[in-house]
């Protein structure tokens, strides 16, 4: 099996009988400076899709002909997912104003299902935010920004979601359609500049 880090060949010998998951531990533990972690790898050449990722991790590392790792600093790792949950702000900032739209038209069916594209990207957005969180070793409650502390912001999308909810269980489209428009955009302005922090947080770390 050949072993690639960060594209440089590694002569080390994995374990025939380790599965992948240990490998990569042990890739970790024992090839990554101080401050890098493994953030990805291929098999035999490939991705390995979020599907089948945990079915490969428990397969032996040496039945692959090659394994390619690939690392970064956990400071690198935040602001990369930080400016892709920025972009994702922007993308969901412009569909839930044509969502209200849908529903203004009476497209409600097809409304809802946008919305529903819509919630799952603020639900990546949300853990992407808790694991650079994690990564940065910050406290939620301690860390500022505009006179209110993050673990407030984090909680707003939730109350906004509730509020939506309601309205679109209750049948009032004009109250939904409102709240897309306007209570929407103040979440994601705020949110905004969560990731905002969290990657001068991570950028301040790197030039240190």
């Amino acid at each position: 099996m050949k072993l690639y880090i960060d594209d440089l060949p590694v002569s080390e010998q994995i374990a025939s009988d380790g599965a992948l998951r240990d490998a990569l531990q042990h890739i970790q533990a024992e090839h990554c400076k101080p401050g890098r972690m493994v953030v990805g790898f291929r098999c035999n050449g490939e991705a390995v899709a979020a599907e089948t990722m945990s079915n490969v991790l428990e397969q032996a590392a040496a039945s692959f002909e090659k394994i390619e790792v690939f690392t970064s600093t956990r400071e690198t790792l935040v602001v990369e997912a930080m400016t892709q949950a920025s972009v994702s702000l922007d993308q969901t900032d412009t569909a839930s104003k044509e969502i209200a739209s849908l529903i203004v038209e009476n497209k409600v069916p097809e409304a809802v299902e946008n919305l529903g594209d819509c919630l799952r990207v603020w639900q990546q957005i949300h853990e992407a935010v808790v694991k650079s969180l994690t990564i940065l070793e910050l406290d939620p409650k301690a860390l500022m920004i505009q006179d209110r502390s993050l673990l407030e912001l984090i909680g707003q999308p939730r109350d906004v979601l509730t509020q939506g909810r309601d309205a679109l269980q209750s049948h009032d489209h004009v109250l939904l359609a409102d709240i897309l428009r306007y209570e929407f955009a103040e979440v994601i302005q705020s949110w905004q500049s969560v990731v905002a922090r969290l990657r001068q947080e991570a950028e301040e770390r790197t030039s240190a």
